[in-house]
């Protein structure tokens, strides 16, 4: 997890593809070589609609898993209402489903984020130097893995109850 808030010139920069997609230009991130989901939470405080894009690092389809990347852990406000309300909305291309997220174990998050490398080395780096983060190798990427919290993100049946 980044320990440093984002600044608010990146908050605008980071909303930006947020206001792309509601003007319906989802779907354009493929251009730069990435895939995001977007989440619609529930405010934990307010109960408001809360809607935030979040890097796909990896999918599963035997499994129908997503992995994604909470860059601010447990500080992100996104991250707090997923934990107050565990099923939210999530749109990943033209799919959209109900969703529910666990933390993904430390051990495995390092993989998941050199696998995630190996597929779009120009894309993790500058995503990694824009939050301060930057490594030399797999092996470095691997430790600052250990400080990220990576999600496993899984569509659930419309009738299923929260765990």
């Amino acid at each position: 997890m980044l320990e440093k808030r984002p600044t608010p010139l990146q908050k605008y920069f980071f909303k930006i593809p947020l206001f792309m997609h509601k003007l319906g230009f989802g779907g354009w991130e493929r251009l730069i070589g990435a895939q995001w989901m977007l989440i619609a939470t529930t405010g934990r405080k307010t109960g408001k609609r809360r809607e935030t894009l979040v890097d796909v690092m990896d999918y599963n389809p035997t499994t129908d898993t997503y992995y994604i990347e909470a860059a601010y852990g447990s500080h992100a406000d996104w991250f707090k209402n997923i934990q107050a309300n565990p099923l939210f909305n999530a749109q990943v291309g033209r799919r959209k489903f109900i969703a529910q997220a666990e933390i993904l174990n430390e051990g495995d998050t390092g993989e998941i984020l050199v696998q995630f490398f190996r597929r779009k080395p120009a894309y993790t780096r500058s995503v990694m130097a824009m939050v301060g983060m930057k490594f030399k190798d797999e092996d470095e990427l691997r430790v600052l893995g250990k400080n990220l919290t990576l999600l496993v993100v899984k569509p659930q049946s419309p009738n299923r109850s929260s765990k």
